[in-house]
């Protein structure tokens, strides 16, 4: 997977993610930000709430059953101890009607294996290599931290 995100102006950005291009910025009330689309946090909270429901889309397809009324809703808490980050994030799926318990624990299962689920809940090694501006190249910054 790769992305490529450049200036658009001010604090907004486009991301180009194969094919498709998405639009990033702040809102109004944020020095520089000009709500030309939603910022990246909101996209990275939707992004984990995407991909649960693909995989409970996926789990339903796969079945012959109906996607019709399936939502996932997502809300998230912002934190600033001990770095600003995520500090709660809550999702609720509605599943179409007449789904048996089976069926309704077999899509939650589905959503447990959905990689963006998966890395919250082990974070990542990070690395960060920023390039240019600097005399003699660039500089490097690994964050050793993986859960």
């Amino acid at each position: 997977m790769k992305a490529v995100v450049e200036s658009i102006g001010k604090v907004g950005s486009r991301a180009r993610v194969g094919e498709h291009e998405l639009v990033f910025d702040q809102p109004n009330s944020v020095p520089g930000g000009e709500d030309r689309g939603p910022s990246p946090l909101d996209v990275m909270v939707a992004s984990v709430a995407a991909c649960a429901h693909y995989f409970a889309a996926a789990y339903l397809h796969g079945r012959g059953l109906s996607t019709e009324g399936l939502t996932v809703e997502v809300e998230a808490e912002k934190e600033r101890v001990p770095v600003s980050r995520i500090g709660r994030l809550s999702m609720k799926v509605r599943v179409p009607p007449g789904l048996g318990e089976r069926q309704v624990a077999g899509i939650e299962r589905a959503i447990k294996s959905c990689p963006a689920y998966g890395t919250l809940l082990h974070s990542p090694s990070v690395q960060v290599a920023v390039d240019g501006g600097v005399e003699g190249g660039s500089a490097s910054v690994r964050d050793a931290h993986s859960g």
